[in-house]
């Protein structure tokens, strides 16, 4: 996978000889007007324009290939939080729109006389992608009785689970995004319980692993599930929060641990070492990224409480009473 980066003063003699400085009086100017883009093995150069936080507009000089591409999609769209990416290739360039179209592009218009290569003036092709339409990654929703549940990840992947509150902000903009493309999203808020938009929501073009992870989740919801086989990835993290994961992954469905029971356990039944731990346990809980999956809602307080569910308690209490109690309505 290309590595993106940003290309420097020092690179000019490189981008020279990439352009052929067809545009540009210098090198260094080129690298001092525009913001550009490239890979560590300079396959190929993008030049971008920002649109503030919205889009980037974008030429390729090079021939770049898929996985430098899908890099630069993965970099701007998710890295920067960009929403819509619009590149300009001349029309001889089939294997450049190949590529892009595999990625996930689609032509918005034909530009006539719009480049300037080799001493002419060319037709260009203008393509543009935005988020919702990158197929390598994507998220899903489950409406349910008490809000939303999104489930992120890729073709082989989850990599996150997050619950959305209704008539309310979700709090990471990329969910943000994909809620209101899905017709969940009102001036900012998700819309109030009971709105038409939850019961019409069908989900179309997911990762394959997602689609997965929604049908077992819903199968979960309506009591036909109680374990998952949901492929995942985890971030890098500490050696100690992987061990506390590992220990969620062991509780029973319908039954809870407290976090001084997880803490006994990582520290092979040594009372005074787990009492230190327990606040550590409880931290590596709230930062378990794919709940349900991972059951960090099983573990409460040693007096009973139910304390320390990222996206809001209310949720950890659903889970807990979905799972000791009869079925729950989901509407």
């Amino acid at each position: 996978m290309s590595v993106i980066r940003r290309v420097r003063i020092h690179d000019a003699s490189k981008v020279k000889t990439l352009t052929g400085l067809n545009l540009v009086s210098s090198a260094e100017d080129l690298i001092r007007n525009n913001d550009i883009l490239s890979d560590e093995r300079f396959i190929c150069l993008c030049f971008c324009r920002f649109n503030g936080t919205h889009s980037v507009n974008m030429h390729f000089a090079g021939s770049p290939d898929r996985d430098f591409i899908d890099s630069l999609i993965t970099y701007l769209l998710f890295e920067k939080g960009f929403y819509k990416l619009s590149v300009t290739i001349p029309v001889t360039e089939s294997q450049v729109e190949e590529n892009l179209l595999r990625s996930g592009f689609v032509q918005e218009a034909l530009l006539h006389e719009e480049l300037y290569v080799n001493d002419s003036f060319m037709d260009a092709g203008l393509f543009y992608i935005t988020l919702p339409m990158y197929k390598k990654y994507g998220v899903g929703f489950i409406p349910f009785q008490r809000g939303v549940i999104s489930i992120s990840g890729g073709v082989d992947y989850v990599d996150e689970i997050s619950f959305l509150k209704f008539s309310a902000a979700p709090k990471n903009k990329i969910l943000q995004r994909y809620a209101d493309h899905s017709g969940f999203i009102d001036q900012g808020i998700m819309k109030p319980r009971g709105d038409e938009c939850y019961k019409d929501y069908v989900e179309a073009d997911l990762p394959a692993e997602v689609m997965r992870a929604i049908k077992q989740i819903r199968e979960y919801l309506i009591k036909e599930r109680e374990s998952f086989d949901i492929n995942v990835r985890l971030p890098a993290t500490s050696e100690f929060r992987e061990k506390v994961w590992e220990c969620l992954k062991k509780i029973p469905y319908g039954c809870t641990r407290s976090y001084e029971d997880i803490a006994l356990d990582l520290t092979g039944g040594d009372y005074k070492k787990a009492l230190k731990l327990t606040r550590a346990v409880g931290r590596a809980c709230s930062e378990n990224p794919v709940p349900i999956i991972i059951p960090c809602h099983r573990v409460i307080g040693k007096d009973g409480k139910l304390v320390g569910f990222k996206d809001g308690v209310e949720f950890k209490d659903f889970l807990l009473t979905h799972e000791l109690f009869a079925a729950l309505p989901l509407a």
